[in-house]
């Protein structure tokens, strides 16, 4: 009988002791604290994503939910923080949700872990953790972002007659340029020549001395800044 009333006991201690970890509510007014703090570092991390963007077309949309995605996860976390039951059901929920947008910038991908992140902390009320990450990624982005790729490299592509021998007097007009062929497609009696170039400012005015030859009928250069596809 007293090894049942200490097993008991202990069992009650344990149970006592885990559901402090889940406050039964959260007080209005941290509530709101906490949202606003959500806000603030979606909306820090909106100005920085703006700023730091180096793909091809800005994605206003994707940038605005950054933001609704930080609040959104920190709501998530402060309503299962409230109860252990609500917390298990949660997780599984969420295991089932399944999204198939594609994103193709790991840059992109890496705002998304952010936001989350940063919704986490901040759902947790660990206010500071999220701030002092805040700027400390923010630290990092700047240092890399002066640390940049080759800007000078772009996509030549070509179309012409190839049923005319211009394409040696193509090659000759860009021999003073450092060059590597991409891809060459002949169709139509009509030839699309795709090179990799690298030119600087100064030299952007290839296109008009390519487009002056005789049986070249268009010529397209486009800044190669990784997401080019041919």
């Amino acid at each position: 009988m007293l090894l049942t009333s200490s097993q008991t006991t202990f069992q009650d201690l344990f149970k006592n002791s885990f559901l402090k970890l889940f406050p039964e509510q959260m007080a209005p007014l941290t509530l709101v604290l906490t949202l606003a703090v959500a806000f603030l570092i979606g909306l820090g991390i909106f100005l920085v994503y703006r700023k730091c963007f180096l793909g091809v077309v800005y994605d206003h949309s994707f940038n605005v939910s950054l933001v609704v995605m930080t609040v959104l996860v920190s709501v998530i976390i402060v309503t299962i923080s409230t109860n252990v039951t609500l917390s298990l059901g949660m997780v599984g929920a969420l295991s089932i949700v399944r999204y198939r947008t594609a994103v193709k910038n790991p840059l992109d991908l890496m705002f998304l872990f952010w936001a989350i992140t940063s919704g986490i902390a901040v759902g947790a009320q660990f206010y500071y953790v999220a701030i002092i990450a805040f700027f400390f990624v923010l630290a990092v982005l700047l240092v890399l972002r002066r640390v940049k790729g080759d800007s000078n490299l772009y996509i030549l592509v070509i179309n012409y007659d190839a049923s005319l021998p211009v394409e040696e007097e193509i090659l000759r007009r860009l021999s003073d340029c450092k060059t590597r062929l991409r891809s060459k497609i002949i169709k139509n009696q009509i030839t699309e020549l795709t090179l990799e170039i690298h030119l600087k400012m100064d030299n952007l005015n290839i296109t008009q001395l390519l487009s002056d030859l005789d049986g070249v009928h268009d010529v397209t250069l486009v800044q190669y800044r990784g997401t080019y596809e041919i």
